[in-house]
């Protein structure tokens, strides 16, 4: 492993606690970059070792993802999950003061990337006349074919023989 010049950095050493506790392929998909990428940067390899690329944009999705920042609508010190529960959410339209807190997410420079992205439904192709089926659509429910009579309003619901007894 090559020693560069960010390594020796407190993000970097705050980023090697977080792998040690959890592993690579977390702690990238919580800050929502490639595992890859994260190793050419923890061992300094690639571009990243030989000083070409910047690690401005690890270091903000670190600290965007690790560590504490300032709210903006309350000015206390929160934690970036804390962030994530109250800016992902759907807007909470029955209460003002979390409406106006929601808002104030929404501008926010430090609102947190939602940790599964949703990829877009694939569309399908176009289907051609060889590819229709000429097969009747069977339905998806079975309509019974002897229906029974329904009792007479009024009348007794139970059968003679069943009185007797």
């Amino acid at each position: 492993m090559k020693t560069c010049e960010y390594m020796n950095s407190d993000w970097f050493k705050g980023l090697e606690r977080e792998i040690s506790n959890s592993t690579k392929a977390d702690v990238a998909r919580k800050m929502g970059i490639k595992r890859s990428r994260l190793s050419c940067v923890m061992n300094g390899l690639g571009a990243y070792g030989t000083g070409k690329a910047s690690t401005v944009n690890i270091e903000q999705e670190y600290r965007r993802t690790f560590e504490n920042v300032e709210c903006p609508f309350n000015g206390n010190a929160v934690r970036i999950e804390f962030c994530r529960e109250i800016a992902l959410c759907s807007a909470p339209t029955h209460n003002p003061r979390q409406m106006m807190q929601w808002q104030a997410c929404q501008k926010c420079a430090h609102k947190p990337k939602p940790l599964i992205e949703v990829m877009p439904p694939k569309k399908k192709a176009l289907k051609t006349s060889s590819d229709v089926s000429t097969e009747p659509v069977q339905q998806a429910g079975i309509i019974d074919k002897v229906t029974l009579p329904l009792p007479e309003v009024g009348a007794p619901q139970i059968a003679d023989n069943q009185e007797a007894a």
